[in-house]
């Protein structure tokens, strides 16, 4: 019986051990190390996701982005991962100069935070003003993005 409960505990214990590996796993990516749950968190992740969608850095988007991320553009389509990390992969060896990038103003509540700003966009000629709203969940001591959407005003 005492090597059955020690076996059944070791069996626990081995299966526990993804969840905390998960906990702790940054990709190897510096912006994803050591987060808390507070504004400044967020707004290091929306400046280094940002970066990274202009550089084609898929990798950081994949750590960064839940796999049922979605958003939903300014024209009203629907994205899915797939899509954000193909966009971003169409970056990739373009060297596309970083602009400075606005700060978002940040809301959390409990687990889940927002990162919103009004930014103004110049695109074949003609500038529009539109409102970007990322969505974060805090899941095993980490911030993912699950939600973003475009609002042009």
């Amino acid at each position: 019986m005492s090597n059955q409960r020690c076996m059944a505990v070791l069996l626990c214990l081995a299966c526990l051990l993804p969840v905390s590996a998960r906990a702790t796993d940054s990709c190897g990516q510096a912006a994803l190390e050591n987060e808390h749950q507070d504004a400044a968190t967020i707004q290091v992740l929306e400046h280094a996701w940002s970066v990274a969608f202009l550089r084609g850095d898929t990798a950081f988007e994949r750590c960064l982005l839940t796999p049922d991320f979605t958003e939903i553009t300014r024209a009203g389509s629907v994205k899915v991962l797939a899509d954000e990390l193909g966009l971003a992969a169409q970056n990739q060896g373009r060297n596309l100069p970083i602009p400075a990038i606005p700060s978002a103003e940040v809301l959390i509540h409990g687990d889940v935070a927002v990162a919103y700003l009004s930014v103004r966009r110049s695109k074949d000629g003609k500038t529009v003003n539109v409102y970007n709203a990322d969505y974060y969940v805090w899941e095993r001591d980490q911030w993912h993005a699950y939600f973003s959407q475009q609002t042009q005003f």
